[in-house]
């Protein structure tokens, strides 16, 4: 299972932040994505200021694999039908410190 981080930022009008999608219904969609030899198995998402920031986990075969295949549903999340049409995707990496093995660490740091 691969632990990959993903950043979502609304449109913006007037230099202020849209409405919230809410994380609950965001989560949802996340793990109903059909990716392409992954499965999103669980999500957190959290609202902030600036969107919405999630952590999800996924089966697939490398850990490349999974980062490309929820790049590829994020895109279709904010794509223009998607759910949260006119979002964009500020970020879709994987976390470096639960890649590594690294995140007791980090917690500690």
């Amino acid at each position: 299972m691969y632990a990959i981080r993903l950043e979502l930022v609304p449109p913006s009008a007037a230099g202020r932040c849209a409405e919230s999608a809410g994380a609950g219904p965001v989560r949802a969609a996340l793990l109903r994505l059909p990716l392409d030899r992954a499965r999103v198995c669980h999500a957190r998402v959290r609202e902030g200021a600036d969107g919405l920031a999630a952590v999800c986990f996924l089966t697939a075969a490398s850990l490349l694999a999974a980062e490309w295949a929820l790049r590829a549903g994020a895109a279709a999340l904010v794509g223009p039908d998607g759910p949260l049409a006119g979002w964009s995707v500020a970020h879709c990496e994987a976390d470096p410190w639960f890649a590594l093995g690294l995140w007791q660490d980090r917690a500690h740091s």
